[in-house]
């Protein structure tokens, strides 16, 4: 080692740092949409924000570079090792390169930086490998050319007899020990550089929001830092925000487990069946009803008159994988990875199927994607459906006919095919089916092009097609005998781009419908009746609310939800990268929420705006967010969600 290769390796970490730069610019451009509401000084303040986080990604990703390039020994001097490391530099941060370039697209779809855990939906990636290439080509392109700059703009030694000869008139680094001290001072500054400073805890991914606003905290992110920061994650840890047990951290929680919907609900007393629709990407947005426009669900907004339609709701997440155990078995993520791919997957709970079973219910799940997809057909099991329906069940004959060519099967066809099973089924019945058509690509039948309205952006037009497909479904449905001794829920399994200026904020990244919708028109009047449309709700409300209206005990439904039509003001749960969000409403005031991140105090906001509001009960709330993370945590680790409840 000498001089000049210390200062060569400088410049290779500072080269990196303009791509890293220009990566953050070419996130803001993709994702334009999600700054609509930021001033230009936010976004400026942002990219201050974010650089000690690219130095850190830098100096992680390049610590074998920094080792290797610095050793104190003669042989880094030749030109075989200098090649070495001209390749060290180039494969790991051209991959990188790659991982940020693909979260410019990832982002809308997630809402948030890609962590470690998208090895837990790798089987789906390679599946539909040469679908997004070809969606994505741009993508490629835009790596291509970042590749061919960064490489040819490659700081170098010169040429390797420049090399020796500044080698051996280098009398300061002619002494071996001079070398080694040089060498670990520069590993030292390396760890020091990227753990973000002297402080006792390393910088972590929720010090990027102290913004307060989740796109531009994703904005002060990179790609790199957040996925391999998250590669040794140790899991969740416990939290002892109470010295108290599960059982009374229950009492913090205060959920409503009594019954609300009287048996005179339903006139004619027979069994009802139950069947749960989410449907793929369907924000609230995207709806006309309640909206000062028309919208792309003709249908979907003539059945929100009809039923109930609840105006505040939201997913508990903006991943389907997150979606499936908070909607079967009240099951939300509060933590970084998704509980179906956590390795507490096997903890106790009982989901809708499990429960209704009990009650001599047949059970099915059906989703239109192959078998294993996001892990569905696992996760189905464990919450108590017996029977799961995949593509290898899609009859045969009319595979090829509906196959999409990209997930499975269209849903205008699935959801047909879905209507004739459910007469096949044993009464009662609770089934669920997961519409695909709405995913990226965004693809619709052929003879449907031109069909229905393109919108603002690429999903509009399948948003469209589902709800014709939905349309269609009923249609089909309403002509059997088991219709009208059904409730129907429909809701989504997350938002998708917004395009609206009234959802480009942070609650409406997460606004979703929820329709309780029944066969006989007079049971969804009745509903109607004893429903407040205004309450905030979420995914993990949907179970408990059904076991309301069938007037079954709730002791076995995990904590993390409580029924519709509990009179109380309900809340919402999210987690996103390492911040807790609640949102709530007090007495008759507007939509508000709190949140929990780095700094470990809680904050309030009102709705849509950014400014810190006063809440009459703000000590109560702090308590009751607390409780849940600790609950949720704890309960997780230990497996002791259920404590004492049995089906009954």
């Amino acid at each position: 080692m000498n001089f000049l290769h210390l200062i060569v390796w400088f410049k290779r970490l500072a080269w990196l740092l303009i791509f890293y730069f220009i990566l953050r610019v070419l996130f803001v451009l993709f994702n334009m949409h999600s700054f609509q509401t930021n001033t230009f000084g936010e976004i400026f303040e942002s990219f201050l924000v974010g650089l000690p986080f690219d130095l850190s990604a830098i100096f992680i990703s390049n610590s074998l570079l920094t080792v290797c390039s610095l050793l104190p020994f003669r042989f880094v001097d030749t030109a075989f090792y200098q090649k070495f490391l001209k390749y060290l530099y180039w494969i790991p941060n051209i991959t990188f390169f790659w991982l940020n370039i693909a979260d410019l697209e990832y982002y809308k779809f997630i809402g948030r930086r890609t962590i470690f855990e998208i090895f837990g939906i790798v089987r789906d990636i390679g599946q539909q490998a040469f679908n997004l290439m070809g969606a994505y080509w741009y993508l490629f392109l835009i790596l291509t050319i970042l590749s061919y700059i960064f490489m040819k703009g490659t700081p170098v030694t010169a040429r390797i007899n420049m090399v020796r000869v500044y080698a051996e008139n280098d009398i300061i680094f002619k002494n071996k020990y001079v070398k080694l001290i040089v060498w670990i001072l520069a590993i030292g500054t390396s760890v020091l550089i990227f753990r973000g400073g002297l402080q006792e805890k390393p910088l972590r991914i929720n010090q990027a929001f102290s913004q307060h606003d989740v796109n531009l905290g994703n904005l002060a992110l990179n790609s790199t830092f957040t996925f391999l920061t998250t590669i040794d994650a140790k899991g969740t840890q416990k939290v002892n925000f109470f010295a108290e047990n599960q059982q009374q951290l229950l009492k913090r929680i205060s959920r409503d487990k009594a019954m609300h919907i009287d048996s005179g609900i339903v006139k004619n007393r027979k069994p009802q069946n139950v069947v749960v629709i989410i449907l793929e990407s369907f924000a609230k947005e995207y709806m006309g009803y309640k909206n000062p426009y028309k919208g792309y669900t003709p249908f979907l907004d003539s059945l929100a008159k009809r039923g109930v339609f609840y105006e505040n709701c939201f997913a508990n997440g903006r991943e389907s994988i997150i979606a499936m155990p908070a909607i079967t078995s009240s099951i939300p993520q509060l933590i970084d990875e998704p509980f179906i791919t956590t390795s507490y997957q096997s903890n106790n709970f009982y989901g809708l199927g499990s429960i209704l079973k009990s009650k001599g219910y047949s059970t099915s799940f059906f989703h239109a994607a192959r078998n294993g997809s996001m892990g569905f057909e696992g996760f189905s099991q464990q919450a108590g459906f017996g029977r799961y329906y995949g593509l290898d069940q899609y009859p045969e004959t009319l595979k090829e006919r509906d196959f999409d060519h990209n997930w499975g099967i269209f849903d205008e066809p699935y959801l047909q095919y879905f209507a004739k099973e459910l007469s096949k089924e044993n009464k009662p019945f609770v089934s669920c089916v997961f519409t695909l058509s709405s995913h990226h690509p965004y693809t619709i039948p052929a003879q449907y092009k031109s069909r229905f309205p393109k919108g603002k952006a690429n999903v509009h037009e399948s948003i469209g097609y589902a709800d014709f497909a939905l349309k269609r479904f009923f249609e089909t449905a309403s002509k059997e005998a088991w219709f009208n001794n059904t409730l129907f829920i429909i809701t989504a399994d997350h938002t998708q781009i917004n395009t609206e200026p009234q959802y480009a904020n942070i609650l409406g990244a997460y606004r979703v419908p929820l329709i309780l919708f029944h066969g006989d028109e007079q049971v969804s009047e009745n509903l109607r009746k004893v429903s407040n449309p205004y309450k905030v709700c979420q995914h993990t409300d949907i179970l408990p609310s059904i076991l309301d209206f069938l007037n079954i005990n709730q002791n076995s439904v995990l904590p993390f939800g409580e029924s519709v039509f509990a009179n109380t003001n309900g809340i919402a749960l999210q987690y996103n990268s390492g911040t807790y969000r609640m949102i709530t409403q007090e007495d008759n005031q507007g939509l508000f929420y709190l949140e929990r991140g780095v700094e470990d105090r809680l904050k309030f906001f009102n709705d849509v705006k950014k400014e810190e509001v006063l809440i009459k009960n703000q000590d109560l709330y702090i308590k009751k967010l607390k409780a849940y993370i600790q609950f949720y945590r704890n309960g997780l680790i230990e497996n002791d969600w259920i404590i004492r409840n049995t089906v009954k």
